[in-house]
């Protein structure tokens, strides 16, 4: 699979900045004490469609605001429950290509998370604002928070009218705690990756495979 991905335009190899280089010794004449550390490329972030999840609002009284708030958040929760689904496989496909290389050894989970959340590449940023979601941070954080105590997306019946109608305030803390419980991991090293639509990665592979 390495091999594979190692050949295409949509896993290309590790890239070293050498702009900066250039300029000192153009300038300077003195050589850096320091040279820049390659951008580890990790696998593309695949998110899959999360629009209702196939389920479309109840229907209820209209007098009934309460109880319809309640079922628009559920479907909320779900959602994010689903997209953190399509995170936590990403963290997990990173972690066993980082298991293959020397290089990425000191690669752990919070660092994967702290990509997604705090640091995302600028790639990343541009594409989700190109998609119409320019604060995706703080909903990525909710669906791996909710995903670490929701592995799926919860039966009504599992969940109380009192969790779903304040989840985010739940979500919120439950990734402080996932990512407080988690080492820091490595310094030093750059990572990128790429963010794609489920449909548009499909279509990329086909090309690359020539169908």
């Amino acid at each position: 699979m390495q091999t594979y991905l190692d050949l295409t335009v949509l896993f290309p190899k590790p890239i070293m900045e050498e702009n900066g280089l250039v300029l000192q010794l153009a300038y300077t004449g003195s050589v850096p004490t320091s040279f820049p550390k390659p951008q580890q490329q990790l696998p593309p972030l695949i998110l899959h469609p999360i629009a209702g999840h196939g389920e479309v609002l109840r229907e209820g009284s209209a007098s009934d605001e309460e109880s319809r708030r309640t079922e628009v958040r559920r479907l909320e929760l779900k959602m994010l429950c689903c997209l953190g689904k399509d995170l936590n496989r990403w963290l997990e496909q990173c972690l066993e290509f980082a298991a293959t290389d020397p290089n990425l050894a000191e690669l752990r989970e919070g660092n994967l998370i702290d990509l997604l959340v705090e640091d995302p590449p600028e790639s990343v940023i541009r594409k989700m604002q190109t998609w119409g979601v320019s604060d995706f941070r703080p909903i990525f954080a909710r669906a791996l928070g909710l995903t670490a105590v929701f592995p799926d997306p919860p039966a009504p019946e599992h969940i109380t009218a009192t969790f779903v109608r304040d989840f985010a305030l739940y979500a919120d803390v439950l990734y402080r705690v996932r990512r407080q419980a988690l080492p820091a991991g490595a310094d030093g090293h750059s990572f990128r990756f790429e963010v794609y639509a489920s449909g548009e990665y499909a279509r990329l592979l086909e090309r690359a495979w020539g169908l």
